[in-house]
């Protein structure tokens, strides 16, 4: 959590404008949850926060997936005109050496469980 002091009577205060309802619904969630709706304001604003910075890590750790994928991307494209070069000059050997490090590819899609979601 961000908060490291118990707010009180000194702390900052600002006033805010709730749009119709929202006064009503935050007494109700503060009930439920057994807090006052400052506490609960508090609290919720703490949890987007901190929901916030996740999802700022989680998305540079995508970006940085993607860059990957499409560096991996870049390679075997590579890896395929070179075999194709050695193919139009006769070369099958070649090719097949070139080639050899896709090899993992082959595998049928079934047996990959990795890809599942969840």
């Amino acid at each position: 959590m961000m908060q490291t002091k118990k707010a009180g009577r000194g702390s900052d205060q600002f006033p805010l404008r709730l749009p119709d309802g929202m006064r009503d619904a935050i007494k109700a969630a503060a009930e439920i949850s057994g807090r006052s709706m400052n506490v609960e304001i508090v609290s919720r604003l703490e949890a987007s926060f901190s929901n916030a910075e996740l999802e700022d890590a989680e998305r540079r750790d995508y970006e940085r997936r993607i860059r990957v994928l499409l560096d991996n991307e870049a390679r075997m494209k590579d890896y395929f005109k070179d075999a194709l070069n050695a193919l139009t000059r006769g070369d099958a050997e070649k090719a097949q050496q070139i080639l050899a490090p896709l090899a993992w590819y082959e595998r049928p899609a079934a047996d990959d469980n990795s890809n599942e979601l969840g």
